[in-house]
């Protein structure tokens, strides 16, 4: 059977380093088969040091993909091939299939403390993030408290409690960046994580041949009067900014664009404000 192995030690950026590993701590690997219905098992355990190979046992090439860039993705894997990697850092990295996004899998990483980890570092304003971790013990039952601090200061708090293989998890829904802090057995997480947020920008083609189109830009503080701006894609694949645009106290603008005659590749931006990062629409195919 074609193998191809990749070996590489697992980092994730989060605030604190790792301690050292003593060379005699004992590590395992463990596999994970890539089949043509998704990941075997899609969510797997393990400690800290611990090797997870990808079998690609399915006919169709695949490849592994972080969700958070927290580890390198793999080459695509054909029939046969294996990609591994080996985590050191305790935390939950959520993964996907490059070939076939529906295709998820995680892996819990163990440590000495309670962990806590983000399914995504940005979100479009009302979409959901996975918020979960693991527990030293590994045991079900064991009581989380997560808390949730907004931007601007505002907390909230959820008690959770563990399955059978000491993890748990809840989904959130930001509508502000946001902070993640896991206490467990009055001891806290080494990771605080959080999610950038951006606001929600709709771009509507009202009129092709007469270049007009309409913006709403939604998020939890207003971006009344806020400007914003059509944007174009060159053949390089660079965003060129075409028009400025002044929302009204809706937040919303009707306006005649300055679209070239063809076909354009458009979409609309508008830049970072408190507590959002800058946002942009789905790119509209434009014909005149």
């Amino acid at each position: 059977m074609k193998r191809l192995l990749v070996l590489l030690a697992g980092t994730l950026t989060i605030a604190g380093a790792t301690p050292a590993v003593s060379q005699s701590e004992p590590t395992a690997t463990h596999t994970v088969r890539i089949t043509a219905t998704g990941f075997a098992p899609q969510s797997v355990v393990i400690q800290r040091n611990d090797t997870v190979t990808w079998v690609n046992n399915d006919t169709q090439p695949h490849q592994i993909v972080s969700d958070t860039n927290a580890f390198r993705s793999s080459p695509v894997l054909e029939q046969g091939e294996a990609y591994s990697f080996r985590f050191s850092t305790p935390s939950s990295y959520t993964y996907h299939d490059g070939r076939r996004p529906s295709s998820t899998g995680v892996v819990h990483v163990r440590g000495a403390q309670v962990t806590i980890a983000l399914s995504r570092r940005f979100l479009v304003y009302r979409n959901p993030v996975q918020v979960t971790g693991t527990v030293p013990n590994g045991r079900p039952n064991e009581i989380v408290t997560v808390t949730i601090t907004r931007y601007g200061g505002a907390q909230e708090s959820r008690t959770l409690s563990t399955d059978s293989d000491g993890i748990w998890r809840f989904v959130d829904r930001p509508r502000i960046r946001t902070e993640y802090k896991a206490a467990w057995r009055n001891e806290s997480s080494a990771q605080v994580p959080h999610v950038n947020v951006r606001p929600l920008v709709v771009f509507r083609i009202l009129s092709h041949r007469a270049n007009r189109y309409r913006v709403i830009v939604a998020a939890q503080r207003s971006y009344a009067r806020r400007t914003v701006f059509l944007q174009r894609r060159t053949i390089r694949g660079a965003w060129v900014s075409m028009k400025r645009v002044r929302l009204n106290a809706r937040g919303e603008a009707r306006f005649r664009g300055n679209l070239p005659r063809g076909r354009t590749l458009a979409r609309m931006w508008v830049g970072r404000g408190p507590g959002y990062i800058a946002g942009f629409s789905v790119v509209k195919t434009v014909r005149r």
